[in-house]
This record gives C-alpha cells, sequence and structure tokens, in this order.
C-alpha cells in the first residue's frame, strides 16, 4: 500500500467492545475486506450508500431517473472515493487497488448508479501508466471529482504516423458523462478530451439502466505524443478486470443475501423452502460461485504491479463474469414468480451482472488469457510486497533453506522436523506456531510462493504432505494428553507412523455422527466392537484415530469417544476394497472386542464429536496447503491436450480457461482461510467451500483433459491421465459426498434451516 491518509477516506483503525478490548468488525458489508482497516473502510462505504439509498435510485433509472445522481457523486467526492488509489502529489489518498476494489464491491452490493467504475479506472490508468506531465494536468480534477472520465477497452482505434487517432468504441461504460476519454488503440492507450474535434460520443440504450454507455466515434482526431501511453492497452485491461470484478463479487452475494434471505421466509407446503435440499444445493453454488471470484478478485487487487496482476486480473474476471450471472439468475429462480415481477429488484442485478459480463468479455476475453498465461509459464499469483514486520522472520527462514537444500535428501526431513519448518503452523516444540507472515515468508524462500522478494534461482523445497495422518497428529498435539504427544506426534513428524481416520460406518454414508462402533468399559479400559468402512490407507497404518460410542443413551453427537487403536492388536481386521482402478486405497476395518486402554482415549469421554470436529478441520489451517489438483493432471498438461488437438480445442478453450482459473484459485482460497484461522478463529464449516471445489475442479480437469486425449484416453495410451480420471470418481464422494457438502455449506454457514424431519 501507498502512503495513507485515513481521515481523507473514513477509515477507523480500532474499534473497542465495552470492556475496552480491541475488536475485529465483521465482513458483512464487504467480502474482499479481510484487515480491520479494510473492513471499517467498507463499514463507511455502506453506511454513506445505504444513506443514500442507492438501491432506489437505481429502480428509479427503470422510469427515466438520472443515471449519475448528483449526491452520489458527491458523497466519493466528500469521502475521497474517487481519487483512493491516485498519487498524493495529484490530490489523491495515495492507496491501492486493494482499497479501491473494497469500495467498488460496496457500490456493486448496493447496486449504485454513476459513472464511479468508469471514472476510477480511466485514473488508475493514467496515475499508472501515464507521463508526469499528463498526470499532473488531469489527475488532481479527477481525483477530487470535478471531473469523470471513461474508460474503452475494446473496438478498432488506429493512431497514424501523424498522431492523428481514427476509429470507434461501440460501447464504453460512462462514456455519455465523461469529459476525458480513455481509450485503448491496438496495444497502446489514448487520453482524449470528450470536448475535441472529431470525437462524436452517441449515448445508447442499455439493458442496464443504472448506468449509461455510449459509442465513441474518433474522426482524424489530434493527440499530443505525451497523450499516447505506449504498450499501456494490457495494464488497461488489467485494471478494468480487476475493479469490474470486484463490482462483480459486489453483485455476487447482493444477489446471494437476497436468495437467502428470502429462502429463509418463504413458505411452501407447510415449511420454508429453505428447508428443502434442492433450494439448499443452489444457495450453495451461489456462495461457491462468490467465495471463488472474491478470492481471485483480492488476489489481483492486492498486487504491487499491474504487470504481475495480468494473469491473476484474467482469473478474477472470469469466475466473477460466472459467479454474477450465475447468482444473479438462481437469485431470480428461487424467489419464484416473484422474481420475475418488475417491481421486484432481482432483475436489477440481474441487468447489472450481465451487462458488466459483456463489457469484461468484449475485446478480450479474459478466459482465452488465462488459457494463453497457463501456456506462457504465467500462471501465478500477484506479486506483493509484505509488510515491513515480516522482515524479522526472512533471515532464519532463509538459512533454514539453505540448510535443507546442502543437506543429503534422507537427512533434510529431520532437519526440518527439529527446526520446526516441517510443519511451520503448528504449536511448539513441534512447529514454530508461524503466524500468517512467517508462513508467507517460509513459503517465499522456500521456494515454493510465487511472490516478489522470493529466491526463485533455487529449486523448491519439498516438504512431505502427511496428509490425514498430519491432521490426526496435529489432533492429538491439541487435544491430547502429554503422554500421548510424546508417543505418538514426534515419529509421525519423522515420518516412522501412519494413522488414519476410522469415522465412516456402513449405513451412515457420509453422517460421520452416526456412530454404532461400540465401547464398554472394563479394568483400565474400554472393549470396542463394531465397524468402520470406507479408511483410506488403513491396511498401511500402524494407528487409527477412532470415533466410538460410549453412551448409547446420549443424543447422536453426544455419548461419542475418541480412541487411538493400535491397527495390530488383537480383533483388529483391515479388508482392503479393491476401486475402480483396481488399486485398494480404501478399507473396511472391523473390531472384535478390541481392548483400548485408558491411556489411548484422546480427550474428554463422551466429548469426542469436539475432537473428531478439530480433525476434520485441521486440513484448513496451513498456507502451504495442497493446490486440490489430481495426481499426475495438471493445467499444464491440460494446455498440452489442447495445443495438440487443434481439430477440438476451440470448442474447448473456455471449458479449459475456467478449470485453469479453478485450480488456481484453489490456493486463495486456502490463504484467505488461513489468515482467519491463525488469527484464532477456531476450525469451522467454511472448509467445505474449499473441499467441494477441490473435489469437483479435479474431476473438471481429468474429464476434460480425457475428452481432449480423445480415443487414445480409452486405448491405455494415456495410462496416467485415465488413472486419474478414473480416481478422480471418489473425490466427490470420500470425507462426505459433495451434496452432504452443500447441505453443510446451506445450513452451517448460509443458515439456512435443517430439514424439519432429519431434526
Amino acid at each position: 500500500m501507498r502512503k495513507t491518509h485515513r481521515d481523507s477516506v473514513g477509515l477507523t483503525l480500532v474499534n473497542f467492545n465495552e470492556e475496552g478490548t480491541p475488536v475485529s468488525k465483521t465482513a458483512s458489508t464487504s467480502a474482499l475486506a479481510i484487515t480491520d482497516d479494510h473492513q471499517d473502510l467498507a463499514d463507511a462505504a455502506a453506511g454513506q450508500l445505504t444513506r443514500l439509498q442507492t438501491l432506489a435510485k437505481a429502480r428509479a433509472t427503470l422510469d427515466g431517473g438520472p443515471t449519475h445522481p448528483s449526491e452520489i457523486w458527491s458523497a466519493a467526492k466528500h469521502l475521497g472515493w474517487t481519487g483512493l488509489a491516485i498519487a498524493e502529489e495529484h490530490d489523491g489518498s495515495g492507496y491501492g487497488l486493494a482499497e479501491l476494489a473494497v469500495v467498488t464491491e460496496c457500490l456493486g452490493r448496493q447496486l449504485s448508479p454513476g459513472p464511479f467504475l468508469s471514472s476510477v479506472s480511466a485514473a488508475v490508468v493514467i496515475d499508472r501508466c501515464a507521463p508526469e506531465s499528463v498526470r499532473a494536468e488531469v489527475l488532481p480534477d479527477l481525483a477530487r471529482g470535478e471531473t469523470t472520465a471513461a474508460l474503452g477497452v475494446s473496438g478498432a482505434i488506429r493512431v497514424d504516423s501523424d498522431e492523428l487517432a481514427t476509429g470507434e468504441c461501440p460501447a464504453v461504460l460512462g462514456a455519455p458523462d465523461a469529459s476525458l476519454l480513455v481509450l485503448t488503440a491496438g496495444e497502446d492507450v489514448i487520453v482524449v478530451d470528450a470536448a475535441a474535434d472529431g470525437v462524436t460520443v452517441t449515448p445508447l440504450e442499455s439493458l442496464d439502466t443504472t448506468r449509461s454507455i455510449g459509442s465513441v466515434a474518433l474522426t482524424s482526431v489530434s493527440i499530443p505524443p505525451e497523450r499516447v501511453l505506449r504498450g499501456a492497452a494490457r495494464n488497461a485491461r488489467t485494471v478494468f478486470r480487476i475493479l469490474a470484478s470486484a463490482e462483480a463479487v459486489g453483485v455476487s452475494w447482493a444477489a446471494l443475501d437476497m436468495a437467502v434471505e428470502y429462502a429463509k421466509v418463504r413458505e411452501q407446503f407447510g415449511r420454508t423452502i429453505g428447508t428443502f435440499q434442492a433450494v439448499k444445493h443452489h444457495a450453495a453454488n451461489m456462495l461457491v460461485n462468490a467465495e471463488t471470484a472474491t478470492a481471485a478478485t483480492w488476489d489481483a487487487a492486492r498486487s504491487d504491479d499491474l504487470d504481475s496482476a495480468w494473469f491473476p486480473a484474467a482469473v478474477a474476471a472470469t469466475l466473477a463474469i460466472r459467479a454474477q450471472v450465475f447468482n444473479a439468475q438462481n437469485n431470480i429462480q428461487l424467489h419464484g414468480g416473484i422474481g420475475f415481477t418488475w417491481e421486484h429488484d432481482a432483475h436489477l442485478y440481474l441487468r447489472r451482472a450481465r451487462t458488466l459480463a459483456v463489457l469484461m468479455a468484449d475485446g478480450a476475453d479474459p478466459v482465452l488469457d488465462v488459457v494463453e498465461g497457463q501456456r506462457r509459464g504465467q500462471a501465478h499469483g500477484a506479486s506483493f510486497t509484505l509488510p515491513p514486520e515480516s522482515e524479522q522472520y526472512r533471515g532464519p527462514a532463509r538459512e533454514a533453506a539453505a540448510t535443507v537444500r546442502s543437506l543429503p535428501a534422507d537427512q533434510q526431513r529431520d532437519f526440518l522436523v527439529d527446526s520446526g519448518y516441517l510443519v511451520p503452523h503448528w504449536p511448539t516444540p513441534w512447529g514454530r506456531a508461524a503466524n500468517v507472515l512467517e508462513q508467507l515468508v517460509i513459503e517465499e524462500e522456500f521456494g515454493s510462493a510465487e511472490r516478489s522478494g522470493a529466491t526463485g534461482e533455487s529449486t523448491p523445497i519439498d516438504r512431505p504432505d502427511m496428509g490425514i495422518t498430519g491432521w490426526v497428529a496435529l489432533t492429538i498435539a491439541q487435544a491430547g494428553t502429554d503422554d500421548q504427544r510424546e508417543r505418538w506426534v514426534e515419529p509421525v513428524l519423522r515420518g516412522q507412523v501412519m494413522w488414519c481416520q476410522l469415522f465412516s460406518e456402513p449405513g451412515a454414508g457420509s453422517d460421520a455422527a452416526a456412530v454404532r462402533t461400540s465401547a464398554k468399559k472394563v479394568e483400565g479400559g474400554w472393549r470396542v466392537t463394531g465397524q468402520k468402512v470406507w479408511t483410506s490407507l488403513a491396511h498401511m497404518c500402524q494407528w487409527g484415530l477412532a470415533t466410538v460410542r460410549t453412551d448409547p443413551a446420549a443424543p447422536k453427537h453426544a455419548g461419542v469417544t475418541m480412541m487411538a487403536i493400535d491397527m495390530n492388536a488383537d480383533g483388529v481386521t483391515v479388508n482392503p476394497l479393491r476401486g475402480i482402478t483396481g488399486d485398494s486405497h480404501f478399507n473396511e476395518v472391523f473390531f472384535d472386542d478390541v481392548f483400548v486402554p485408558d491411556t489411548d482415549v484422546v480427550g474428554d469421554v463422551n466429548k469426542g464429536w469436539l475432537v473428531a470436529r478439530a480433525t476434520l478441520g485441521n486440513e484448513r489451517i496451513s498456507i502451504g496447503g495442497g493446490s486440490g489438483a489430481p495426481t499426475g493432471v495438471t493445467p499444464d498438461h491440460l494446455v498440452k491436450l489442447l495445443d495438440s488437438s487443434p481439430d477440438t480445442a476451440a470448442m474447448h478453450v473456455r471449458r479449459a480457461g475456467e478449470v485453469i482459473a479453478e485450480i488456481h484459485t484453489l490456493r486463495l482460497l486456502n490463504l484467505r482461510r488461513a489468515t482467519r484461522a491463525i488469527a484464532g478463529a477456531e476450525p469451522g464449516p467454511e472448509g467445505n467451500v474449499t473441499k467441494l471445489l477441490a473435489a469437483e475442479s479435479g474431476q473438471h480437469l481429468t474429464e476434460l483433459a480425457f475428452e481432449l486425449a480423445g480415443t487414445a484416453a480409452v486405448i491405455e495410451q494415456t495410462p496416467q491421465l485415465t488413472r486419474s480420471y478414473l480416481g478422480n470418481r471418489a473425490m466427490t464422494i470420500a470425507g462426505g459426498t459433495s451434496e452432504i457438502t452443500r447441505n453443510t455449506i446451506a445450513e452451517r454457514i448460509l443458515g439456512l434451516p435443517r430439514d424439519p424431519l432429519l431434526r
């Protein structure tokens, strides 16, 4: 972030409760906002827009009301929004795109009329790409909101050798309201006064009545040389994609909120429609779309420079286009007939979503740039500078990384364990209790993060992914006794022992709380009898962490105790189950009067469900977590298949771009989730969003690759792809089916009521 003047934009640094303790604000007004500063900015913006009744003003445009209400623009000027991302020396506030994106999201949520998006986008392009003479001339008035601008990123304008511009931009958002036009001309950008000779702006009728759109025609318009911004067209598209995506994020969340609130109160067949699974699944899909668009936009908006933000901006636009249209359409669907009426606001959001989506894709479709970025090796996150306080971690991390690289392979893991760098997010003495900043620095220095400041020249260090074994061991570190920690945690870290999760049972499916495996108290311990199924890698594990019912009279989620079971104990039988790949990954496990000593009970008796939830949530904590991409198939493989199948590539390229964007965003979701988790929030249901997307995007990737491979995939010419395709059918079943995950998202995140028949 550049130098800040918080007072000029209404930021409040700290909030306090009644006891005087600092507290964080909720994220109800902005999904992009994570920090307190950003949330305070969002709260101030949302409050002002609510007072101005912007949604009512948007509705008024249906009947000819102004598309540029003076009171909204006046508020934007007064609060400094128009100059938020303009340098201070030109009367701006000196913030970055991240702050401007938060405000733009708020405007999108409340469907604010006016030329804000078009004007601030044009101003940012001038601020970042124009020479100082042009910046000094035009930016102060733009920053103060005294003039407005419009940014056109499509059309065919050419500038000849005499610096005369000719051509047309057929649809420029905000052009009829603008006194300054910033237009792409091939690889360049030109800055044109709207009143200049040869400039014609023709207002157009728009599906979205809340904002003006016009065609811009230039006929031999003289352009001063300093107003031709050489090579700036790509950066101009990047700016518009980031800020338009931020607005689309606002539209997506507003549509979701509207649909969920209606589903909570609308009754049909004697019950609220939010209890119906079909409605829950629509809402859950809307949430997943909004979350992915948010994560991608957040990443692009925090970039240090526009060059590094090109690919992240293309990803953000790809996902934001899809999210806003999907959510706006489904909002109408979930409202039923009332949502189709002229009087309801739902169609206003659909009009905004469809119009903005077309403008974002006009001239340069972002989904095609996603594929091209993957092809060119540019498919990485935006570069950003960590705050100065992060530097305290860099020296030790860099030294540790250098030591690991100098050691023989068979000694590297022991060093990582002893130094705490194997699992830095774990508490000491096993990890480093690393906060978000330290984890980011470690990711940079160990070479696995695409961020400015990363070493980049060294081979990335492969820190073993312990998977389920690691989640279980972290649970023991959190909930176990000192004796259990001493016996079980370190052997896991050193790769000497594997653990499995003994949760699922026959007949229970995804209902992990439906535990029938029982334990009877005996002297010194318990006798366990029952069966578990779908247990990953049980045939390779020495220990298992099992949910066991110790009080059959207690309610479903009570009366369950967590026990560590020796997989080699008398009475334990493991029967591998052969899957469709021909391998045995899953198992069924039988317990026949297996003795478990009291010392192997993890957590309190009859409170094991709390321990189970912690285990299921521990996957979310590490920033350096896996991408979720299926083994053996990557986005690079997908692009190679596209390039080797020219006859079929054209029909699949859009799907390929969307799949690559999904895969890219998985790590961003993990990073945003970890940012909150490490700040102190206990594991919660938010991880279900990432689980669902990881499972389904992996399937999307292998399914498309399978189609591109054609006959080669079915005649054993692509064995790795074929195996991955088959194996990924399990991803939306294992660990809880996608259908159950959608129910969980709808009920525990969106607050929709449970089915009354299941209470």
